[in-house]
């Protein structure tokens, strides 16, 4: 059975890395009480309620102290897995890392993010079709320092 290895190193500051989230702000926002459909609308649903609020800190970062932002910069290479260039990564360094998961590593002396798989003896951090997976030898201990949790996608 191949270990995954996971970082317990102290945060750098690379470019591109926004932070420790372990000084959360409070703040909600109102929410909708009903989903935004993504065919028709129901005309019948109420919109806003008093008490519909929603704090972003306490939907998308369940472990503060192991939570650090980073953004996204991968020439296109994730696209196939939901991350654009510019997307905010919500990374927990507390989830272990499992086949399947989208992770940020510490390659080559920078940070990368790509899907993490198992062949054989062998770790693939994959990337999106068209752009090269890496192939992790077996003689290279990788260094995994979290689990992409969720991505905030901007539009405009």
């Amino acid at each position: 059975m191949l270990t995954i290895p996971v970082s317990r190193r102290p945060l750098p500051t690379p470019t591109g890395f926004l932070g420790s989230v372990s000084a959360l702000s409070q703040r909600s926002l109102p929410m909708l009480a009903t989903s935004a459909a993504c065919g028709f609308p129901s005309p019948a649903e109420d919109f806003f309620r008093e008490d519909d609020r929603l704090d972003l800190n306490e939907k998308l970062i369940a472990n503060p102290p192991a939570t650090f932002l980073v953004q996204a910069d991968c020439g296109g290479s994730m696209v196939d897995f939901g991350i654009h260039d510019g997307d905010l990564l919500i990374v927990d360094r507390s989830i272990s890392p499992r086949p399947g998961h989208t992770v940020v590593v510490l390659w080559e002396g920078g940070f990368v993010c790509k899907k993490l798989y198992v062949r054989g003896n062998r770790i693939v951090l994959a990337s999106s079709e068209g752009h090269t997976s890496i192939f992790v030898p077996e003689d290279v201990e990788l260094d995994i320092w979290g689990v992409v949790r969720s991505s905030v996608h901007f539009h405009v």
